[in-house]
């Protein structure tokens, strides 16, 4: 599912943005960690859509 992909990696570019505007790191490493899981998640999209 192109869009699914499409909307979660936009997701995570929202967080990186939001974790490199902020000076707080516990909020930063929940942000780059909410980024990583929706690119994670991103990418386990590419796999289901490989095997369909």
């Amino acid at each position: 599912m192109e869009d699914e992909k499409t909307r979660l990696l936009a997701e995570a570019r929202k967080c990186r943005r939001l974790a490199a505007s902020i000076t707080d790191p516990e909020v930063i490493q929940r942000l780059t960690a909410l980024a990583e899981e929706y690119e994670r998640r991103a990418n386990a999209s590419d796999v289901r859509d490989e095997k369909d």
